[in-house]
């Protein structure tokens, strides 16, 4: 994974964290264990939790709202209740991707009382859940989360566009088993300014 100084940085310090939670735990401390990915699509926000996993040698849980969110009044609640209950069990990192699905403002006008109901209860099972079991939720549209959610999460990872030199090396790593003759790998990044990482890798 190609990620930004300041990614690498953070991604870093939770995997020391997590390694050395016992140590932590001596002193009361306890490691960062929620974490929140923002930014646009297909800027590394879902490589970035599996790579995280597998640092960390975790099975990776992924909550499917298409199987959680009921039109069944009450029922969201109670599937996400059952699906944080399994990633308890053991070890893992559950992941939330295109989180703002069930966690919207509340105080918006078009969303009916239910899923303001969900968002009340996500927040308190996850208060619930335990500290050494991670939890990452990832979003493109960061705006429309709600409030109380950003308290929540111990960190917020911002993933932004690929910079020309970044692209640079993503291309350097993806066409490393190719055979080519006369590539300039820099004027191919610097053609695919303001692409994606998901973007470039369809190229390769």
């Amino acid at each position: 994974i190609v990620l930004s100084d300041d990614l690498t940085r953070k991604l870093d310090r939770t995997i020391a964290e997590f390694r050395n939670r016992d140590a932590l735990a001596k002193h009361a401390l306890v490691p960062r264990s929620r974490l929140l990915f923002v930014g646009p699509p297909g800027c590394g926000k879902t490589l970035a939790a599996d790579v995280l996993a597998a640092e960390l040698s975790l099975p990776v849980v992924y909550a499917r709202f298409d199987g959680i969110v009921s039109s069944f009044l009450g029922e969201t609640a109670t599937n996400l209740r059952r699906v944080f209950t399994y990633a308890a069990k053991a070890s893992s990192l559950l992941f939330f991707d295109e989180f703002d699905t069930i966690a919207k403002r509340r105080d918006d006008d078009h969303e009916v009382g239910e899923l303001k109901r969900v968002v009340g209860s996500f927040l308190q099972i996850l208060d619930s859940h335990p500290n050494d079991r991670l939890v990452v939720a990832a979003t493109n549209q960061e705006g429309l989360l709600d409030e109380a959610m950003w308290r929540r999460f111990d960190d917020v990872l911002v993933f932004r566009r690929p910079t020309v030199a970044q692209l640079a090396e993503l291309l350097t790593m993806k066409l490393r088993g190719v055979r080519k003759a006369g590539v300039d790998v820099q004027a191919l990044a610097a053609s695919m300014e303001r692409f994606t990482f998901a973007d470039a890798e369809r190229v390769c």
